[in-house]
Formats: C-alpha cells, structure tokens, sequence
C-alpha cells in the first residue's frame, strides 16, 4: 500500500468516523488512517467496528492497532472479549489473524508488546502471506506505551539486510505539551535503529497535543501546534528523506472518569493551530460562537468541505445547524483532516469531487 503524507491516528469513536465519512474522496485519497481497535459502542462482535470505519473510509488501504487506551466496563460482550485477547500482553495472535483475515484493507501494526522476536516474524510472514503492508509502530506514549522492543535493532537489521521496502514506521507518543518535545528523541532512533534501512521507507511521527481543559478560554482563543515543526526538525537531523507528518486528527486518547458536561463550544481548525469560541461564565449558544468564528479574522470560509459548511449554517441559524457537541467535534475533525491532507495546497471548492450531506449524529 501507498503511505500518504499524511498519516492520521483514529479512534473507533462515532465524531472521528463521521468526520472522516463526509470528507470528499480527493481528500481521503491523500491521508492515511490508522485505525486504533475498540469495540463500536456498545455492539458485538469486534468486526462491527471494522465495518463501521470501513463505511466511512471505504476501498482504500489502512494502518491498524489496537487501542490500548480503551478500558473494558462490568458488561462483557463478545467484541471485549475478543478486544482484550488481542490488547493482552503478549497479544493473541490468532485472535488477531481471524478477525483481519476478512478486512483485505486492513494492514497490522505488529503486536510487539512483551512478544519474543520469533512470534514478531511470524506476524510479519502472515501479513506478507495476505499481501498486507505491516507497520512498526512503537509506543511511546508516557504511561501507556510499550516502548521499544529489545529486539526491535535486530529485526531492523534482517529487514535491511533483505531490503524489503513492504513496511512503514511510526513513532507514536499519544498525547504531549509539545509536539517539539519528542524531536530530539526521534532523531536519535532513526539516526541509529532505523540508519539502514531503505530510503524509500516511510518514517512517520505522531502526536496530539489538543487540549485537555479549556477553563482558560473565553471569547475566542487560539492553541497552535507545532507537529508540522516536528517534522521540519526531524527532516533537518537526519538522513531519511521519508519524514512523514502525523497527528491525532484534533483529537486526543480515549480517558476514562467522571467529569461535568462541557460548555458549548465552536471549534474552528487553521492550519498550525485550533481556535476555541467559548464563554468562561455560562454556555454560549452554538449559533452565537459559530457567528464569532465566521466574523474573525482566522476563518476561511472558502474550503468548500462538509464540516465548514455545517459551522456557515449554524451561525446562519439553519435547521441542519450544530445543536449538540459530538455533531461540532465532527465538524472540527473533517475540517482538520481536510487542511492537514493539503497542507498549503487547498484547492478550490469547486475541485472537490463530491457533495457533502447531513447525517444523522
């Protein structure tokens, strides 16, 4: 499979895979997914979450893992069960391999946690033997990451030594102050581990660092990221000419525990940075912050995608307008995806190759 230069970290969750369905199909032809598994709400079996991404992203090829953030509840089903078999450390491989066999889309990110490199060829001899690209992933992230296999220089090294290029690496770090604090630490990696391997490997690097609280906002506040500056350092360190851009497409890792409903918001994604429309002392109503977003000076109003689109009609005061906040996170996820896939090459709205339309949330 072709690895786009923008690969992007989903969740199983119902405002990611709305985003994503209503993107146009010229903009999920220049990203790359990789899809974190978890169970679909409440449904069973596990492959209902498949079908479900697969619905919104259909036909084309995809990066998946497991999404080790998500926590199993008191009510089993037979999709969490089949979940944990594959989230255990070491994973079940069986488990894994049954439920891909059927996704010819689906391309596995190698289970590498507390894995002995011997059941680490196995999985890479099983994605070559269903003509599967496979994906090193290291988990990074502070708390939840696995880290990096003892193993791992080794295998690096046989894979060079064949030169194999049908494989992808990613550095994954989850949720971070600062995209820029995780420069050094890539550089070092691929400067070392990953200094033999093909050139025309692609090396991607991960991050979110959209907020956790947003008590700090009122009016309109702006928060940039600085992923795309990670990557031009990164791309300046080393030698690798496959530096690839990643994030977490404006959202952050599944948490868990009580906390209060949030106070309505509009969200409005720029290129570098997220702007959050919001009163401190009570809940703004959603046409009102849509409005404030369509008279700044950060608007675009020229992207001609479903999730602009929806934010236009709200501050109109249009039926089809956002009313609740999970219909605004999809709005703001379509629009990230959207300028993130072309980076400082939008084009008009009139190239866009398919007409968006209301869905149900």
């Amino acid at each position: 499979m072709e690895v786009h230069e923008y690969v992007v970290t989903l969740g199983v969750r119902p405002a990611e895979l709305s985003g994503l369905k209503e993107l146009p199909g010229g903009t999920k032809d220049r990203l790359t997914p990789l899809l974190l598994l978890a169970p679909w709400l409440a449904t069973t079996p596990l492959s209902r979450a498949l079908d479900k991404f697969e619905e919104a992203y259909p036909s084309r090829p995809y990066f998946i893992d497991v999404d080790t953030y998500f926590q199993v509840n008191d009510k089993p089903n037979d999709a969490k069960l089949t979940w944990s078999q594959i989230a255990e450390r070491p994973a079940n491989l069986n488990a894994w391999w049954d439920l891909l066999e059927s996704y010819p889309s689906a391309n596995p990110c190698l289970l590498m946690a507390e894995q002995p490199i011997e059941s680490v060829r196995d999985q890479i001899t099983w994605a070559r033997e269903h003509s599967r690209t496979f994906c090193l992933r290291m988990n990074l992230a502070e708390g939840i990451g696995s880290g990096i296999p003892q193993w791992l220089p080794g295998l690096v090294e046989e894979l060079a030594e064949v030169g194999v290029n049908d494989y992808a690496i990613v550095f994954e770090f989850g949720w971070v102050q600062d995209a820029l604090l995780v420069a050094a630490v890539v550089s070092g990696y691929t400067n070392t581990i990953f200094s033999m391997i093909p050139r025309i490997i692609p090396i991607a690097i991960s991050c979110t660092s959209f907020p956790r609280d947003f008590t700090r906002y009122d009016g309109a506040g702006e928060q940039v990221f600085s992923n795309r500056e990670l990557i031009a350092q990164v791309q300046r360190t080393t030698n690798h000419p496959k530096i690839i851009y990643g994030d977490w497409g404006s959202t952050r890792p599944r948490s868990y525990g009580r906390a209060s409903p949030p106070k309505n918001r509009i969200d409005y994604p720029t290129d570098n940075s997220w702007v959050f429309v919001r009163d401190r002392d009570k809940s703004v109503d959603f046409q009102t912050a849509a409005a404030r977003i369509t008279d700044s000076e950060f608007w675009s109003g020229e992207l001609g995608v479903w999730g602009e689109q929806l934010i236009e009609g709200t501050a109109a005061g249009q039926a089809f307008a956002i009313d609740t906040m999970p219909k605004m996170y999809a709005a703001r996820i379509n629009i990230h995806l959207h300028r993130q896939a072309f980076y400082r090459q939008l084009p008009p709205p009139e190239a866009l190759d398919e007409e968006w339309s209301d869905d149900d949330f």
